[in-house]
C-alpha cells in the first residue's frame, strides 16, 4: 500500500506507516491483556493534518482508532476491529501563558513533559497520575483522568480551559486566544471531556496551571482496617485545609513489595497522605487531632519520592504476578470498606488473587484481579454489581473503553444509551472515529440497570 487512503504522496510519506515491525508495539495495551491489529498507522503532526485524515477516512468508509500514550486500562487504545490507528504522539507543542497561568499543549504531550516545562515558570498542574511518563494530555482529557490530587484540584474536567477537536464528520473546533471566562452558551468542548473519542479527535488542550507550593510533606501510617483509614481520612479532610492526597495501600499490595516497608505492617494495609505544609506543622496538626500513632514522614524531594513509590510501584508489582484485569471503581467514601471486603470475598471464592489500592479520599478503589480468564470474567461482573449496589460506579477515571461496554447498562439506562448514540451520530456519523469504544452500535447486550 504505497498511498494509503489515496492521500497525496508527500502527505502519505510524512504521516503513514505500514511497516508491521513499527506498528506492532502500538497494538498491545499496557497490561498485555488486550492485543489488536492494524495494517496502517497514522502519525499526524498538526490539527489540519488530523482533519485531512478524518475526511479521507470518511471518503473511503474506513474507521480510525485514536491512541495517545497507550496507557488505557479499559481496552480503549488498541485496534480490536482492525481499525486504522491514529496516534497523537506528533501533536507535541507546548505554549505557556504566564499572564493567564495556562498552557496550551498538543494532544500528544505527555504529562511528565508538561510538568517539566511549566516548572521553569514556577507552575504546576493539578492533575497527576502514576503513568505521567507516557500518559498524554489528550488521552487524559478524553478519559477525564483524576489521579492523586482530585481532592484539591478535581479531575481533568476542572482543569481544562479550552480545547481543539476534529469531529468524526470532518468539522472542527479550534481554540481561541486564552479566555478564562466565556458565557456564550453551552460548551461543546466540555462535551468532549471524558468522551473517549466517540465524537472525534482532540488535537490540543488549554490547561489551567497552579503556583507551585513552597512546602510539601508526605506521611504514611499503618492501618488495622480500611475502615480505620476512612475514619482518619474523614477527620483530615474536615480539619486540614492543606490536604493534597489521601491514598490507600492494601495489605495484599504491600505484601508484593520486594522489600520491607519502613513502618510496622498493619492488618489493614496503610494510609498515605500528602499535605502542602512542613512536616513540623503536619506533626503539630496530627497531635492536635489526637492522631498520635506511628507515622513515617518525608519532606525532601528524595524522601517524598521514596514514600510515594510505595503507592505508585504497586501496579508494577502486580504485573510481576500476572496479567491483571484492572477494575476502576468508586463508591461513596463511607462504603469503600464494604466494596473492599466484597471484592476480596468474590476473589477468594473464585480462587484468584485480588490486590487493592486507590484514592481513599475520593472513594476510588483500584481492584486488580489475577487468575484464569473465565474466573476473572465471572468475578469482575460480581464486583461491578457490588459497586453499583453500594451506590457506586463501574469506572471512576479509566473510562469504559471496550472492556466495560457489556456492563455499561448497570450504570446507564436504555434511554441514556439511546441519547448517547444520537449524539454520536450527530458529531461522528457512521462512527468513523473510535467505532467500538464505550457503546456498541446496537446499544444492546450486557446487564441492565435495575
Amino acid at each position: 500500500m504505497t498511498r494509503p487512503l489515496d492521500l497525496p504522496t508527500s502527505f502519505a510519506d510524512r504521516v503513514c506507516v505500514t511497516d508491521p515491525d513499527i506498528i506492532d508495539p502500538y497494538c498491545n495495551d499496557w497490561t498485555g491483556r488486550v492485543i489488536g491489529t492494524t495494517d496502517l498507522l497514522l502519525r499526524p503532526g498538526t490539527h489540519h493534518e488530523v482533519a485531512q485524515l478524518v475526511q479521507a477516512a470518511r471518503q473511503h468508509r474506513a474507521t480510525l482508532l485514536v491512541q495517545g500514550g497507550n496507557t488505557s486500562l479499559a481496552g480503549g487504545s488498541v485496534p480490536l476491529a482492525h481499525e486504522i490507528l491514529l496516534t497523537t504522539e506528533r501533536l507535541d507543542t507546548i505554549a505557556v501563558d504566564p499572564a493567564s497561568m495556562t498552557a496550551t499543549v498538543g494532544a500528544g504531550v505527555t504529562l511528565a513533559r508538561l510538568q517539566s516545562e511549566i516548572a521553569r515558570y514556577g507552575f504546576s498542574f493539578g492533575v497527576d497520575i502514576a503513568s505521567r511518563g507516557s500518559a498524554t494530555l489528550g488521552g487524559m482529557t478524553a478519559t477525564n483522568a483524576g489521579g492523586i490530587h482530585v481532592l484539591r484540584y478535581g479531575p481533568m474536567a476542572d482543569n481544562v480551559v479550552n480545547l481543539s477537536c476534529v469531529f468524526g464528520d470532518g468539522s472542527t473546533i479550534e481554540r481561541r486566544d486564552t479566555l478564562l471566562k466565556d458565557a456564550t452558551g453551552p460548551s461543546l468542548q466540555r462535551l468532549l471531556i471524558g468522551s473517549e473519542g466517540i465524537f472525534g479527535v482532540i488535537t490540543s488542550v488549554t490547561l489551567r496551571l497552579q503556583a507551585t507550593s513552597q512546602h510539601r510533606s508526605v506521611a504514611i501510617t499503618p492501618l488495622e482496617s480500611i475502615d480505620e483509614g476512612v475514619a482518619i481520612s474523614t477527620l483530615l479532610r474536615g480539619k486540614l485545609a492543606s490536604v493534597n492526597a489521601i491514598e490507600y495501600l492494601g495489605p495484599e499490595a504491600i505484601a508484593l513489595s520486594p522489600s520491607n516497608p519502613p513502618w510496622e505492617r498493619g492488618a489493614g494495609g496503610a494510609l498515605l497522605i500528602e499535605v502542602l505544609e512542613t512536616t513540623s506543622s503536619l506533626v503539630d496538626t496530627l497531635d492536635n487531632l489526637s492522631l498520635d500513632r506511628e507515622w513515617v514522614l518525608a519532606d525532601t524531594t528524595q524522601a517524598i519520592h521514596g514514600l510515594w513509590s510505595w503507592r505508585e510501584d504497586i501496579a508494577m508489582w502486580v504485573a510481576r504476578v500476572g496479567k491483571p484485569l484492572k477494575l476502576d471503581l468508586a463508591v461513596p467514601i463511607n462504603r469503600i470498606g464494604d466494596l473492599y471486603r466484597q471484592a476480596q470475598m468474590v476473589a477468594q471464592d473464585a480462587r484468584i488473587q485480588c490486590v487493592c489500592f486507590g484514592h481513599l479520599g475520593d472513594g476510588n478503589l483500584h481492584i486488580n484481579l489475577v487468575g484464569d480468564d473465565h474466573s476473572l470474567e465471572t468475578s469482575s461482573r460480581a464486583i461491578y454489581q457490588a459497586a453499583v449496589d453500594l451506590g457506586g460506579t463501574i469506572s471512576a477515571e479509566h473510562g469504559i473503553g471496550t472492556l466495560k461496554k457489556g456492563v455499561l447498562p448497570l450504570m446507564r439506562s436504555a434511554s441514556e444509551r439511546h441519547r448517547l448514540s444520537q449524539l454520536i451520530e450527530l458529531f461522528n456519523p457512521g462512527r468513523v472515529v473510535n467505532p467500538n469504544v464505550m457503546l456498541d452500535p446496537s446499544q444492546g447486550g450486557g446487564y441492565e440497570r435495575s
